[in-house]
């Protein structure tokens, strides 16, 4: 007599990936026609599993996002295909249907901070309400369960600043309390469309930790979208990389990255900047001989907070200079004082101790006539592109305000220049008589960055400017910024977490801490020898050293 031992049949429902996107195409009805921005895209998630979709701005990775949430703008729509989230069809569903799914089965960290945080409600009652419409918490406990997840996303003393606005917090600070409000609910799946890009590389970590730690947690699958290919390498399991709206490679993330078989993933990595990737920053001569544009002596600001009894200084004794042709960049933690020293440069700021000087001049002395001259002089490019560009003008008349409120040119030549400079930061001309919301993240960032060149200024205050571009625009965005330098005696204060690409272009780097410059010198030897303890920190957390690339 024969024995078998009966094997247990697995249910379809077993092996059926969490997400499938099979054949999706998307399309967008527009002035110039018809635009298909995703074509043909396949992918699936497993529970536990991370996929990183990775690509240039304009490869679809958002569009592909924003249909798997049916939050397409109204002009686009899923033109064949299928999204299926556990078997279930949501190309198929309602509203009233996907409205009960996005947050509480599907969580999402979308890439603008500040156009997704409502500016009048506090941040702890935003998270409060994500936690009460899906019927997770209500009342103290789900107060309770907002500041612990503001904690877990990296928020000091979370409990005094839950009762903040958005606008007192910092770019990556406000990107925190996103995270906070995808995890809320515990969803199976979370997307995540570059939700580090604002960060620091030390909160970076902490925050990609606890997307881990969910996932794990959980069995959730997380669908991570970003320029950054060190960041999919060491985070996900298996890449997909897109281009102009299609999937070109994909694969497991060893070999994806190791032995790309595309030519376009092959460009992606060799423009990729690592530790070791050689500098492209001008020779600067005799830096000492050289004139002293900016000077910030002794400068201290200081914030009242809600809740807090002391002031928070948010910088305080610092000492800066830079001179002309020459960069200078800043790097910290978030929160760090970065953005408070360029507002303070930029006159946008007082400083409540000490003094700021543009060519020797005291900037709180700068009336109307003086002030317009420095503006001209000094032109900032800001880390939030879609909240520094005004959503009624046209491509074309953001790069050409500045040329028309002073007085520059006439329309013809005015119209040449912006040609000219959307050219020059890899921007295509149909694009000029677009409007802000019909671009992606690094689209808007070439505008601003073409709108602060338009009145070729000595000095560039770039704050986290390339932060929010992928790695091709991100070269040509730099190479370009060299190339200004040497041309016209150019000078940057560079403000940026990557401490990598601070690496190429900077003669000079100062490490902030809690207000404070705790280390500052020559790039080569503070980031290949740091002194301090924290300046170590921020070099050790760099994803995967960026070494994993080369």
């Amino acid at each position: 007599m024969t024995t078998t031992t009966a094997v247990p049949a697995t249910s379809a429902k077993q092996i059926e990936p969490l997400l499938a996107v099979t054949n999706l195409s998307v399309t967008f009805e527009t002035p110039h026609g018809t635009v298909e921005a995703v074509r043909d895209v396949t992918l699936e998630i497993s529970r536990g599993e991370t996929v990183a979709v990775v690509g240039e701005s304009g490869s679809g990775k958002s569009t592909l996002a924003a249909s798997i949430n049916a939050l397409l703008a109204s002009n686009g729509r899923v033109s064949g295909g299928s999204i299926r989230l556990d078997g279930a069809e949501l190309t198929e569903l309602g509203e009233k249907a996907m409205t009960a799914i996005r947050g509480n089965r599907i969580g999402m960290v979308p890439q603008d901070p500040m156009t997704n945080l409502n500016p009048v409600m506090k941040v702890g009652a935003q998270i409060v309400e994500a936690l009460e419409v899906h019927g997770r918490a209500s009342g103290q406990q789900a107060r309770d369960q907002a500041v612990a997840l503001l904690e877990k996303a990296g928020i000091a003393d979370a409990a005094a600043r839950s009762n903040q606005y958005p606008h007192e917090f910092s770019g990556g600070m406000r990107q925190r309390v996103l995270i906070a409000m995808a995890l809320a609910c515990r969803p199976e799946l979370l997307i995540a469309d570059e939700p580090t890009s604002a960060l620091d590389v030390t909160v970076q970590r902490l925050v990609l930790d606890q997307m881990a730690e969910l996932a794990d947690e959980l069995g959730a699958a997380v669908l991570l979208i970003t320029h950054d290919l060190a960041l999919a390498a060491e985070r996900a399991d298996r890449v997909v990389v897109m281009y102009r709206g299609e999937v070109v490679e994909q694969g497991l993330s060893a070999e994806v990255i190791e032995a790309p078989q595309h030519d376009y993933t092959r460009r992606l990595l060799a423009a990729a900047p690592s530790m070791a990737t050689p500098k492209i920053a001008t020779s600067v001569t005799e830096p000492g001989t050289r004139e002293v544009l900016l000077s910030l002596r002794g400068v201290e600001r200081r914030y009242r907070l809600r809740g807090r009894r002391e002031p928070l200084v948010a910088v305080g004794g610092l000492d800066l200079e830079v001179r002309k042709g020459q960069t200078v960049a800043i790097v910290g933690e978030s929160g760090s004082g970065k953005s408070t020293t360029a507002r303070l440069a930029l006159r946008l700021e007082a400083c409540d101790a000490g003094v700021a000087t543009y060519r020797g001049t005291d900037l709180a002395t700068l009336k109307r006539t003086g002030l317009k001259d420095f503006r001209r002089s000094v032109q900032p490019v800001f880390q939030n592109p879609y909240a520094s560009l005004d959503p009624r003008y046209t491509v074309a008349e953001v790069v050409a305000e500045p040329l028309r409120v002073h007085r520059i040119g006439d329309t013809r030549s005015r119209s040449a220049a912006v040609a000219r400079l959307l050219d020059q930061v890899a921007l295509p001309a149909a694009l000029a008589d677009r409007y802000p919301h019909e671009l992606s993240g690094g689209q808007r960032q070439r505008v601003a960055i073409a709108r602060a060149l338009a009145l070729e200024p000595e000095l560039v205050v770039m704050d986290e400017a390339v932060s929010a571009l992928d790695v091709l625009v991100q070269e040509q965005v730099l190479d370009l910024m060299v190339q200004l330098q040497r041309d016209l005696d150019l000078a940057y204060l560079f403000i940026s977490h990557d401490l990598a690409v601070v690496r190429l272009v900077a003669h000079e780097v100062y490490v902030m801490q809690h207000g404070r410059v705790v280390e500052s010198g020559d790039p080569e030897e503070i980031f290949g020898n740091p002194r301090e303890e924290y300046t170590k920190r921020l070099v050790a957390a760099i994803p995967g050293r960026r070494e994993a690339l080369r």
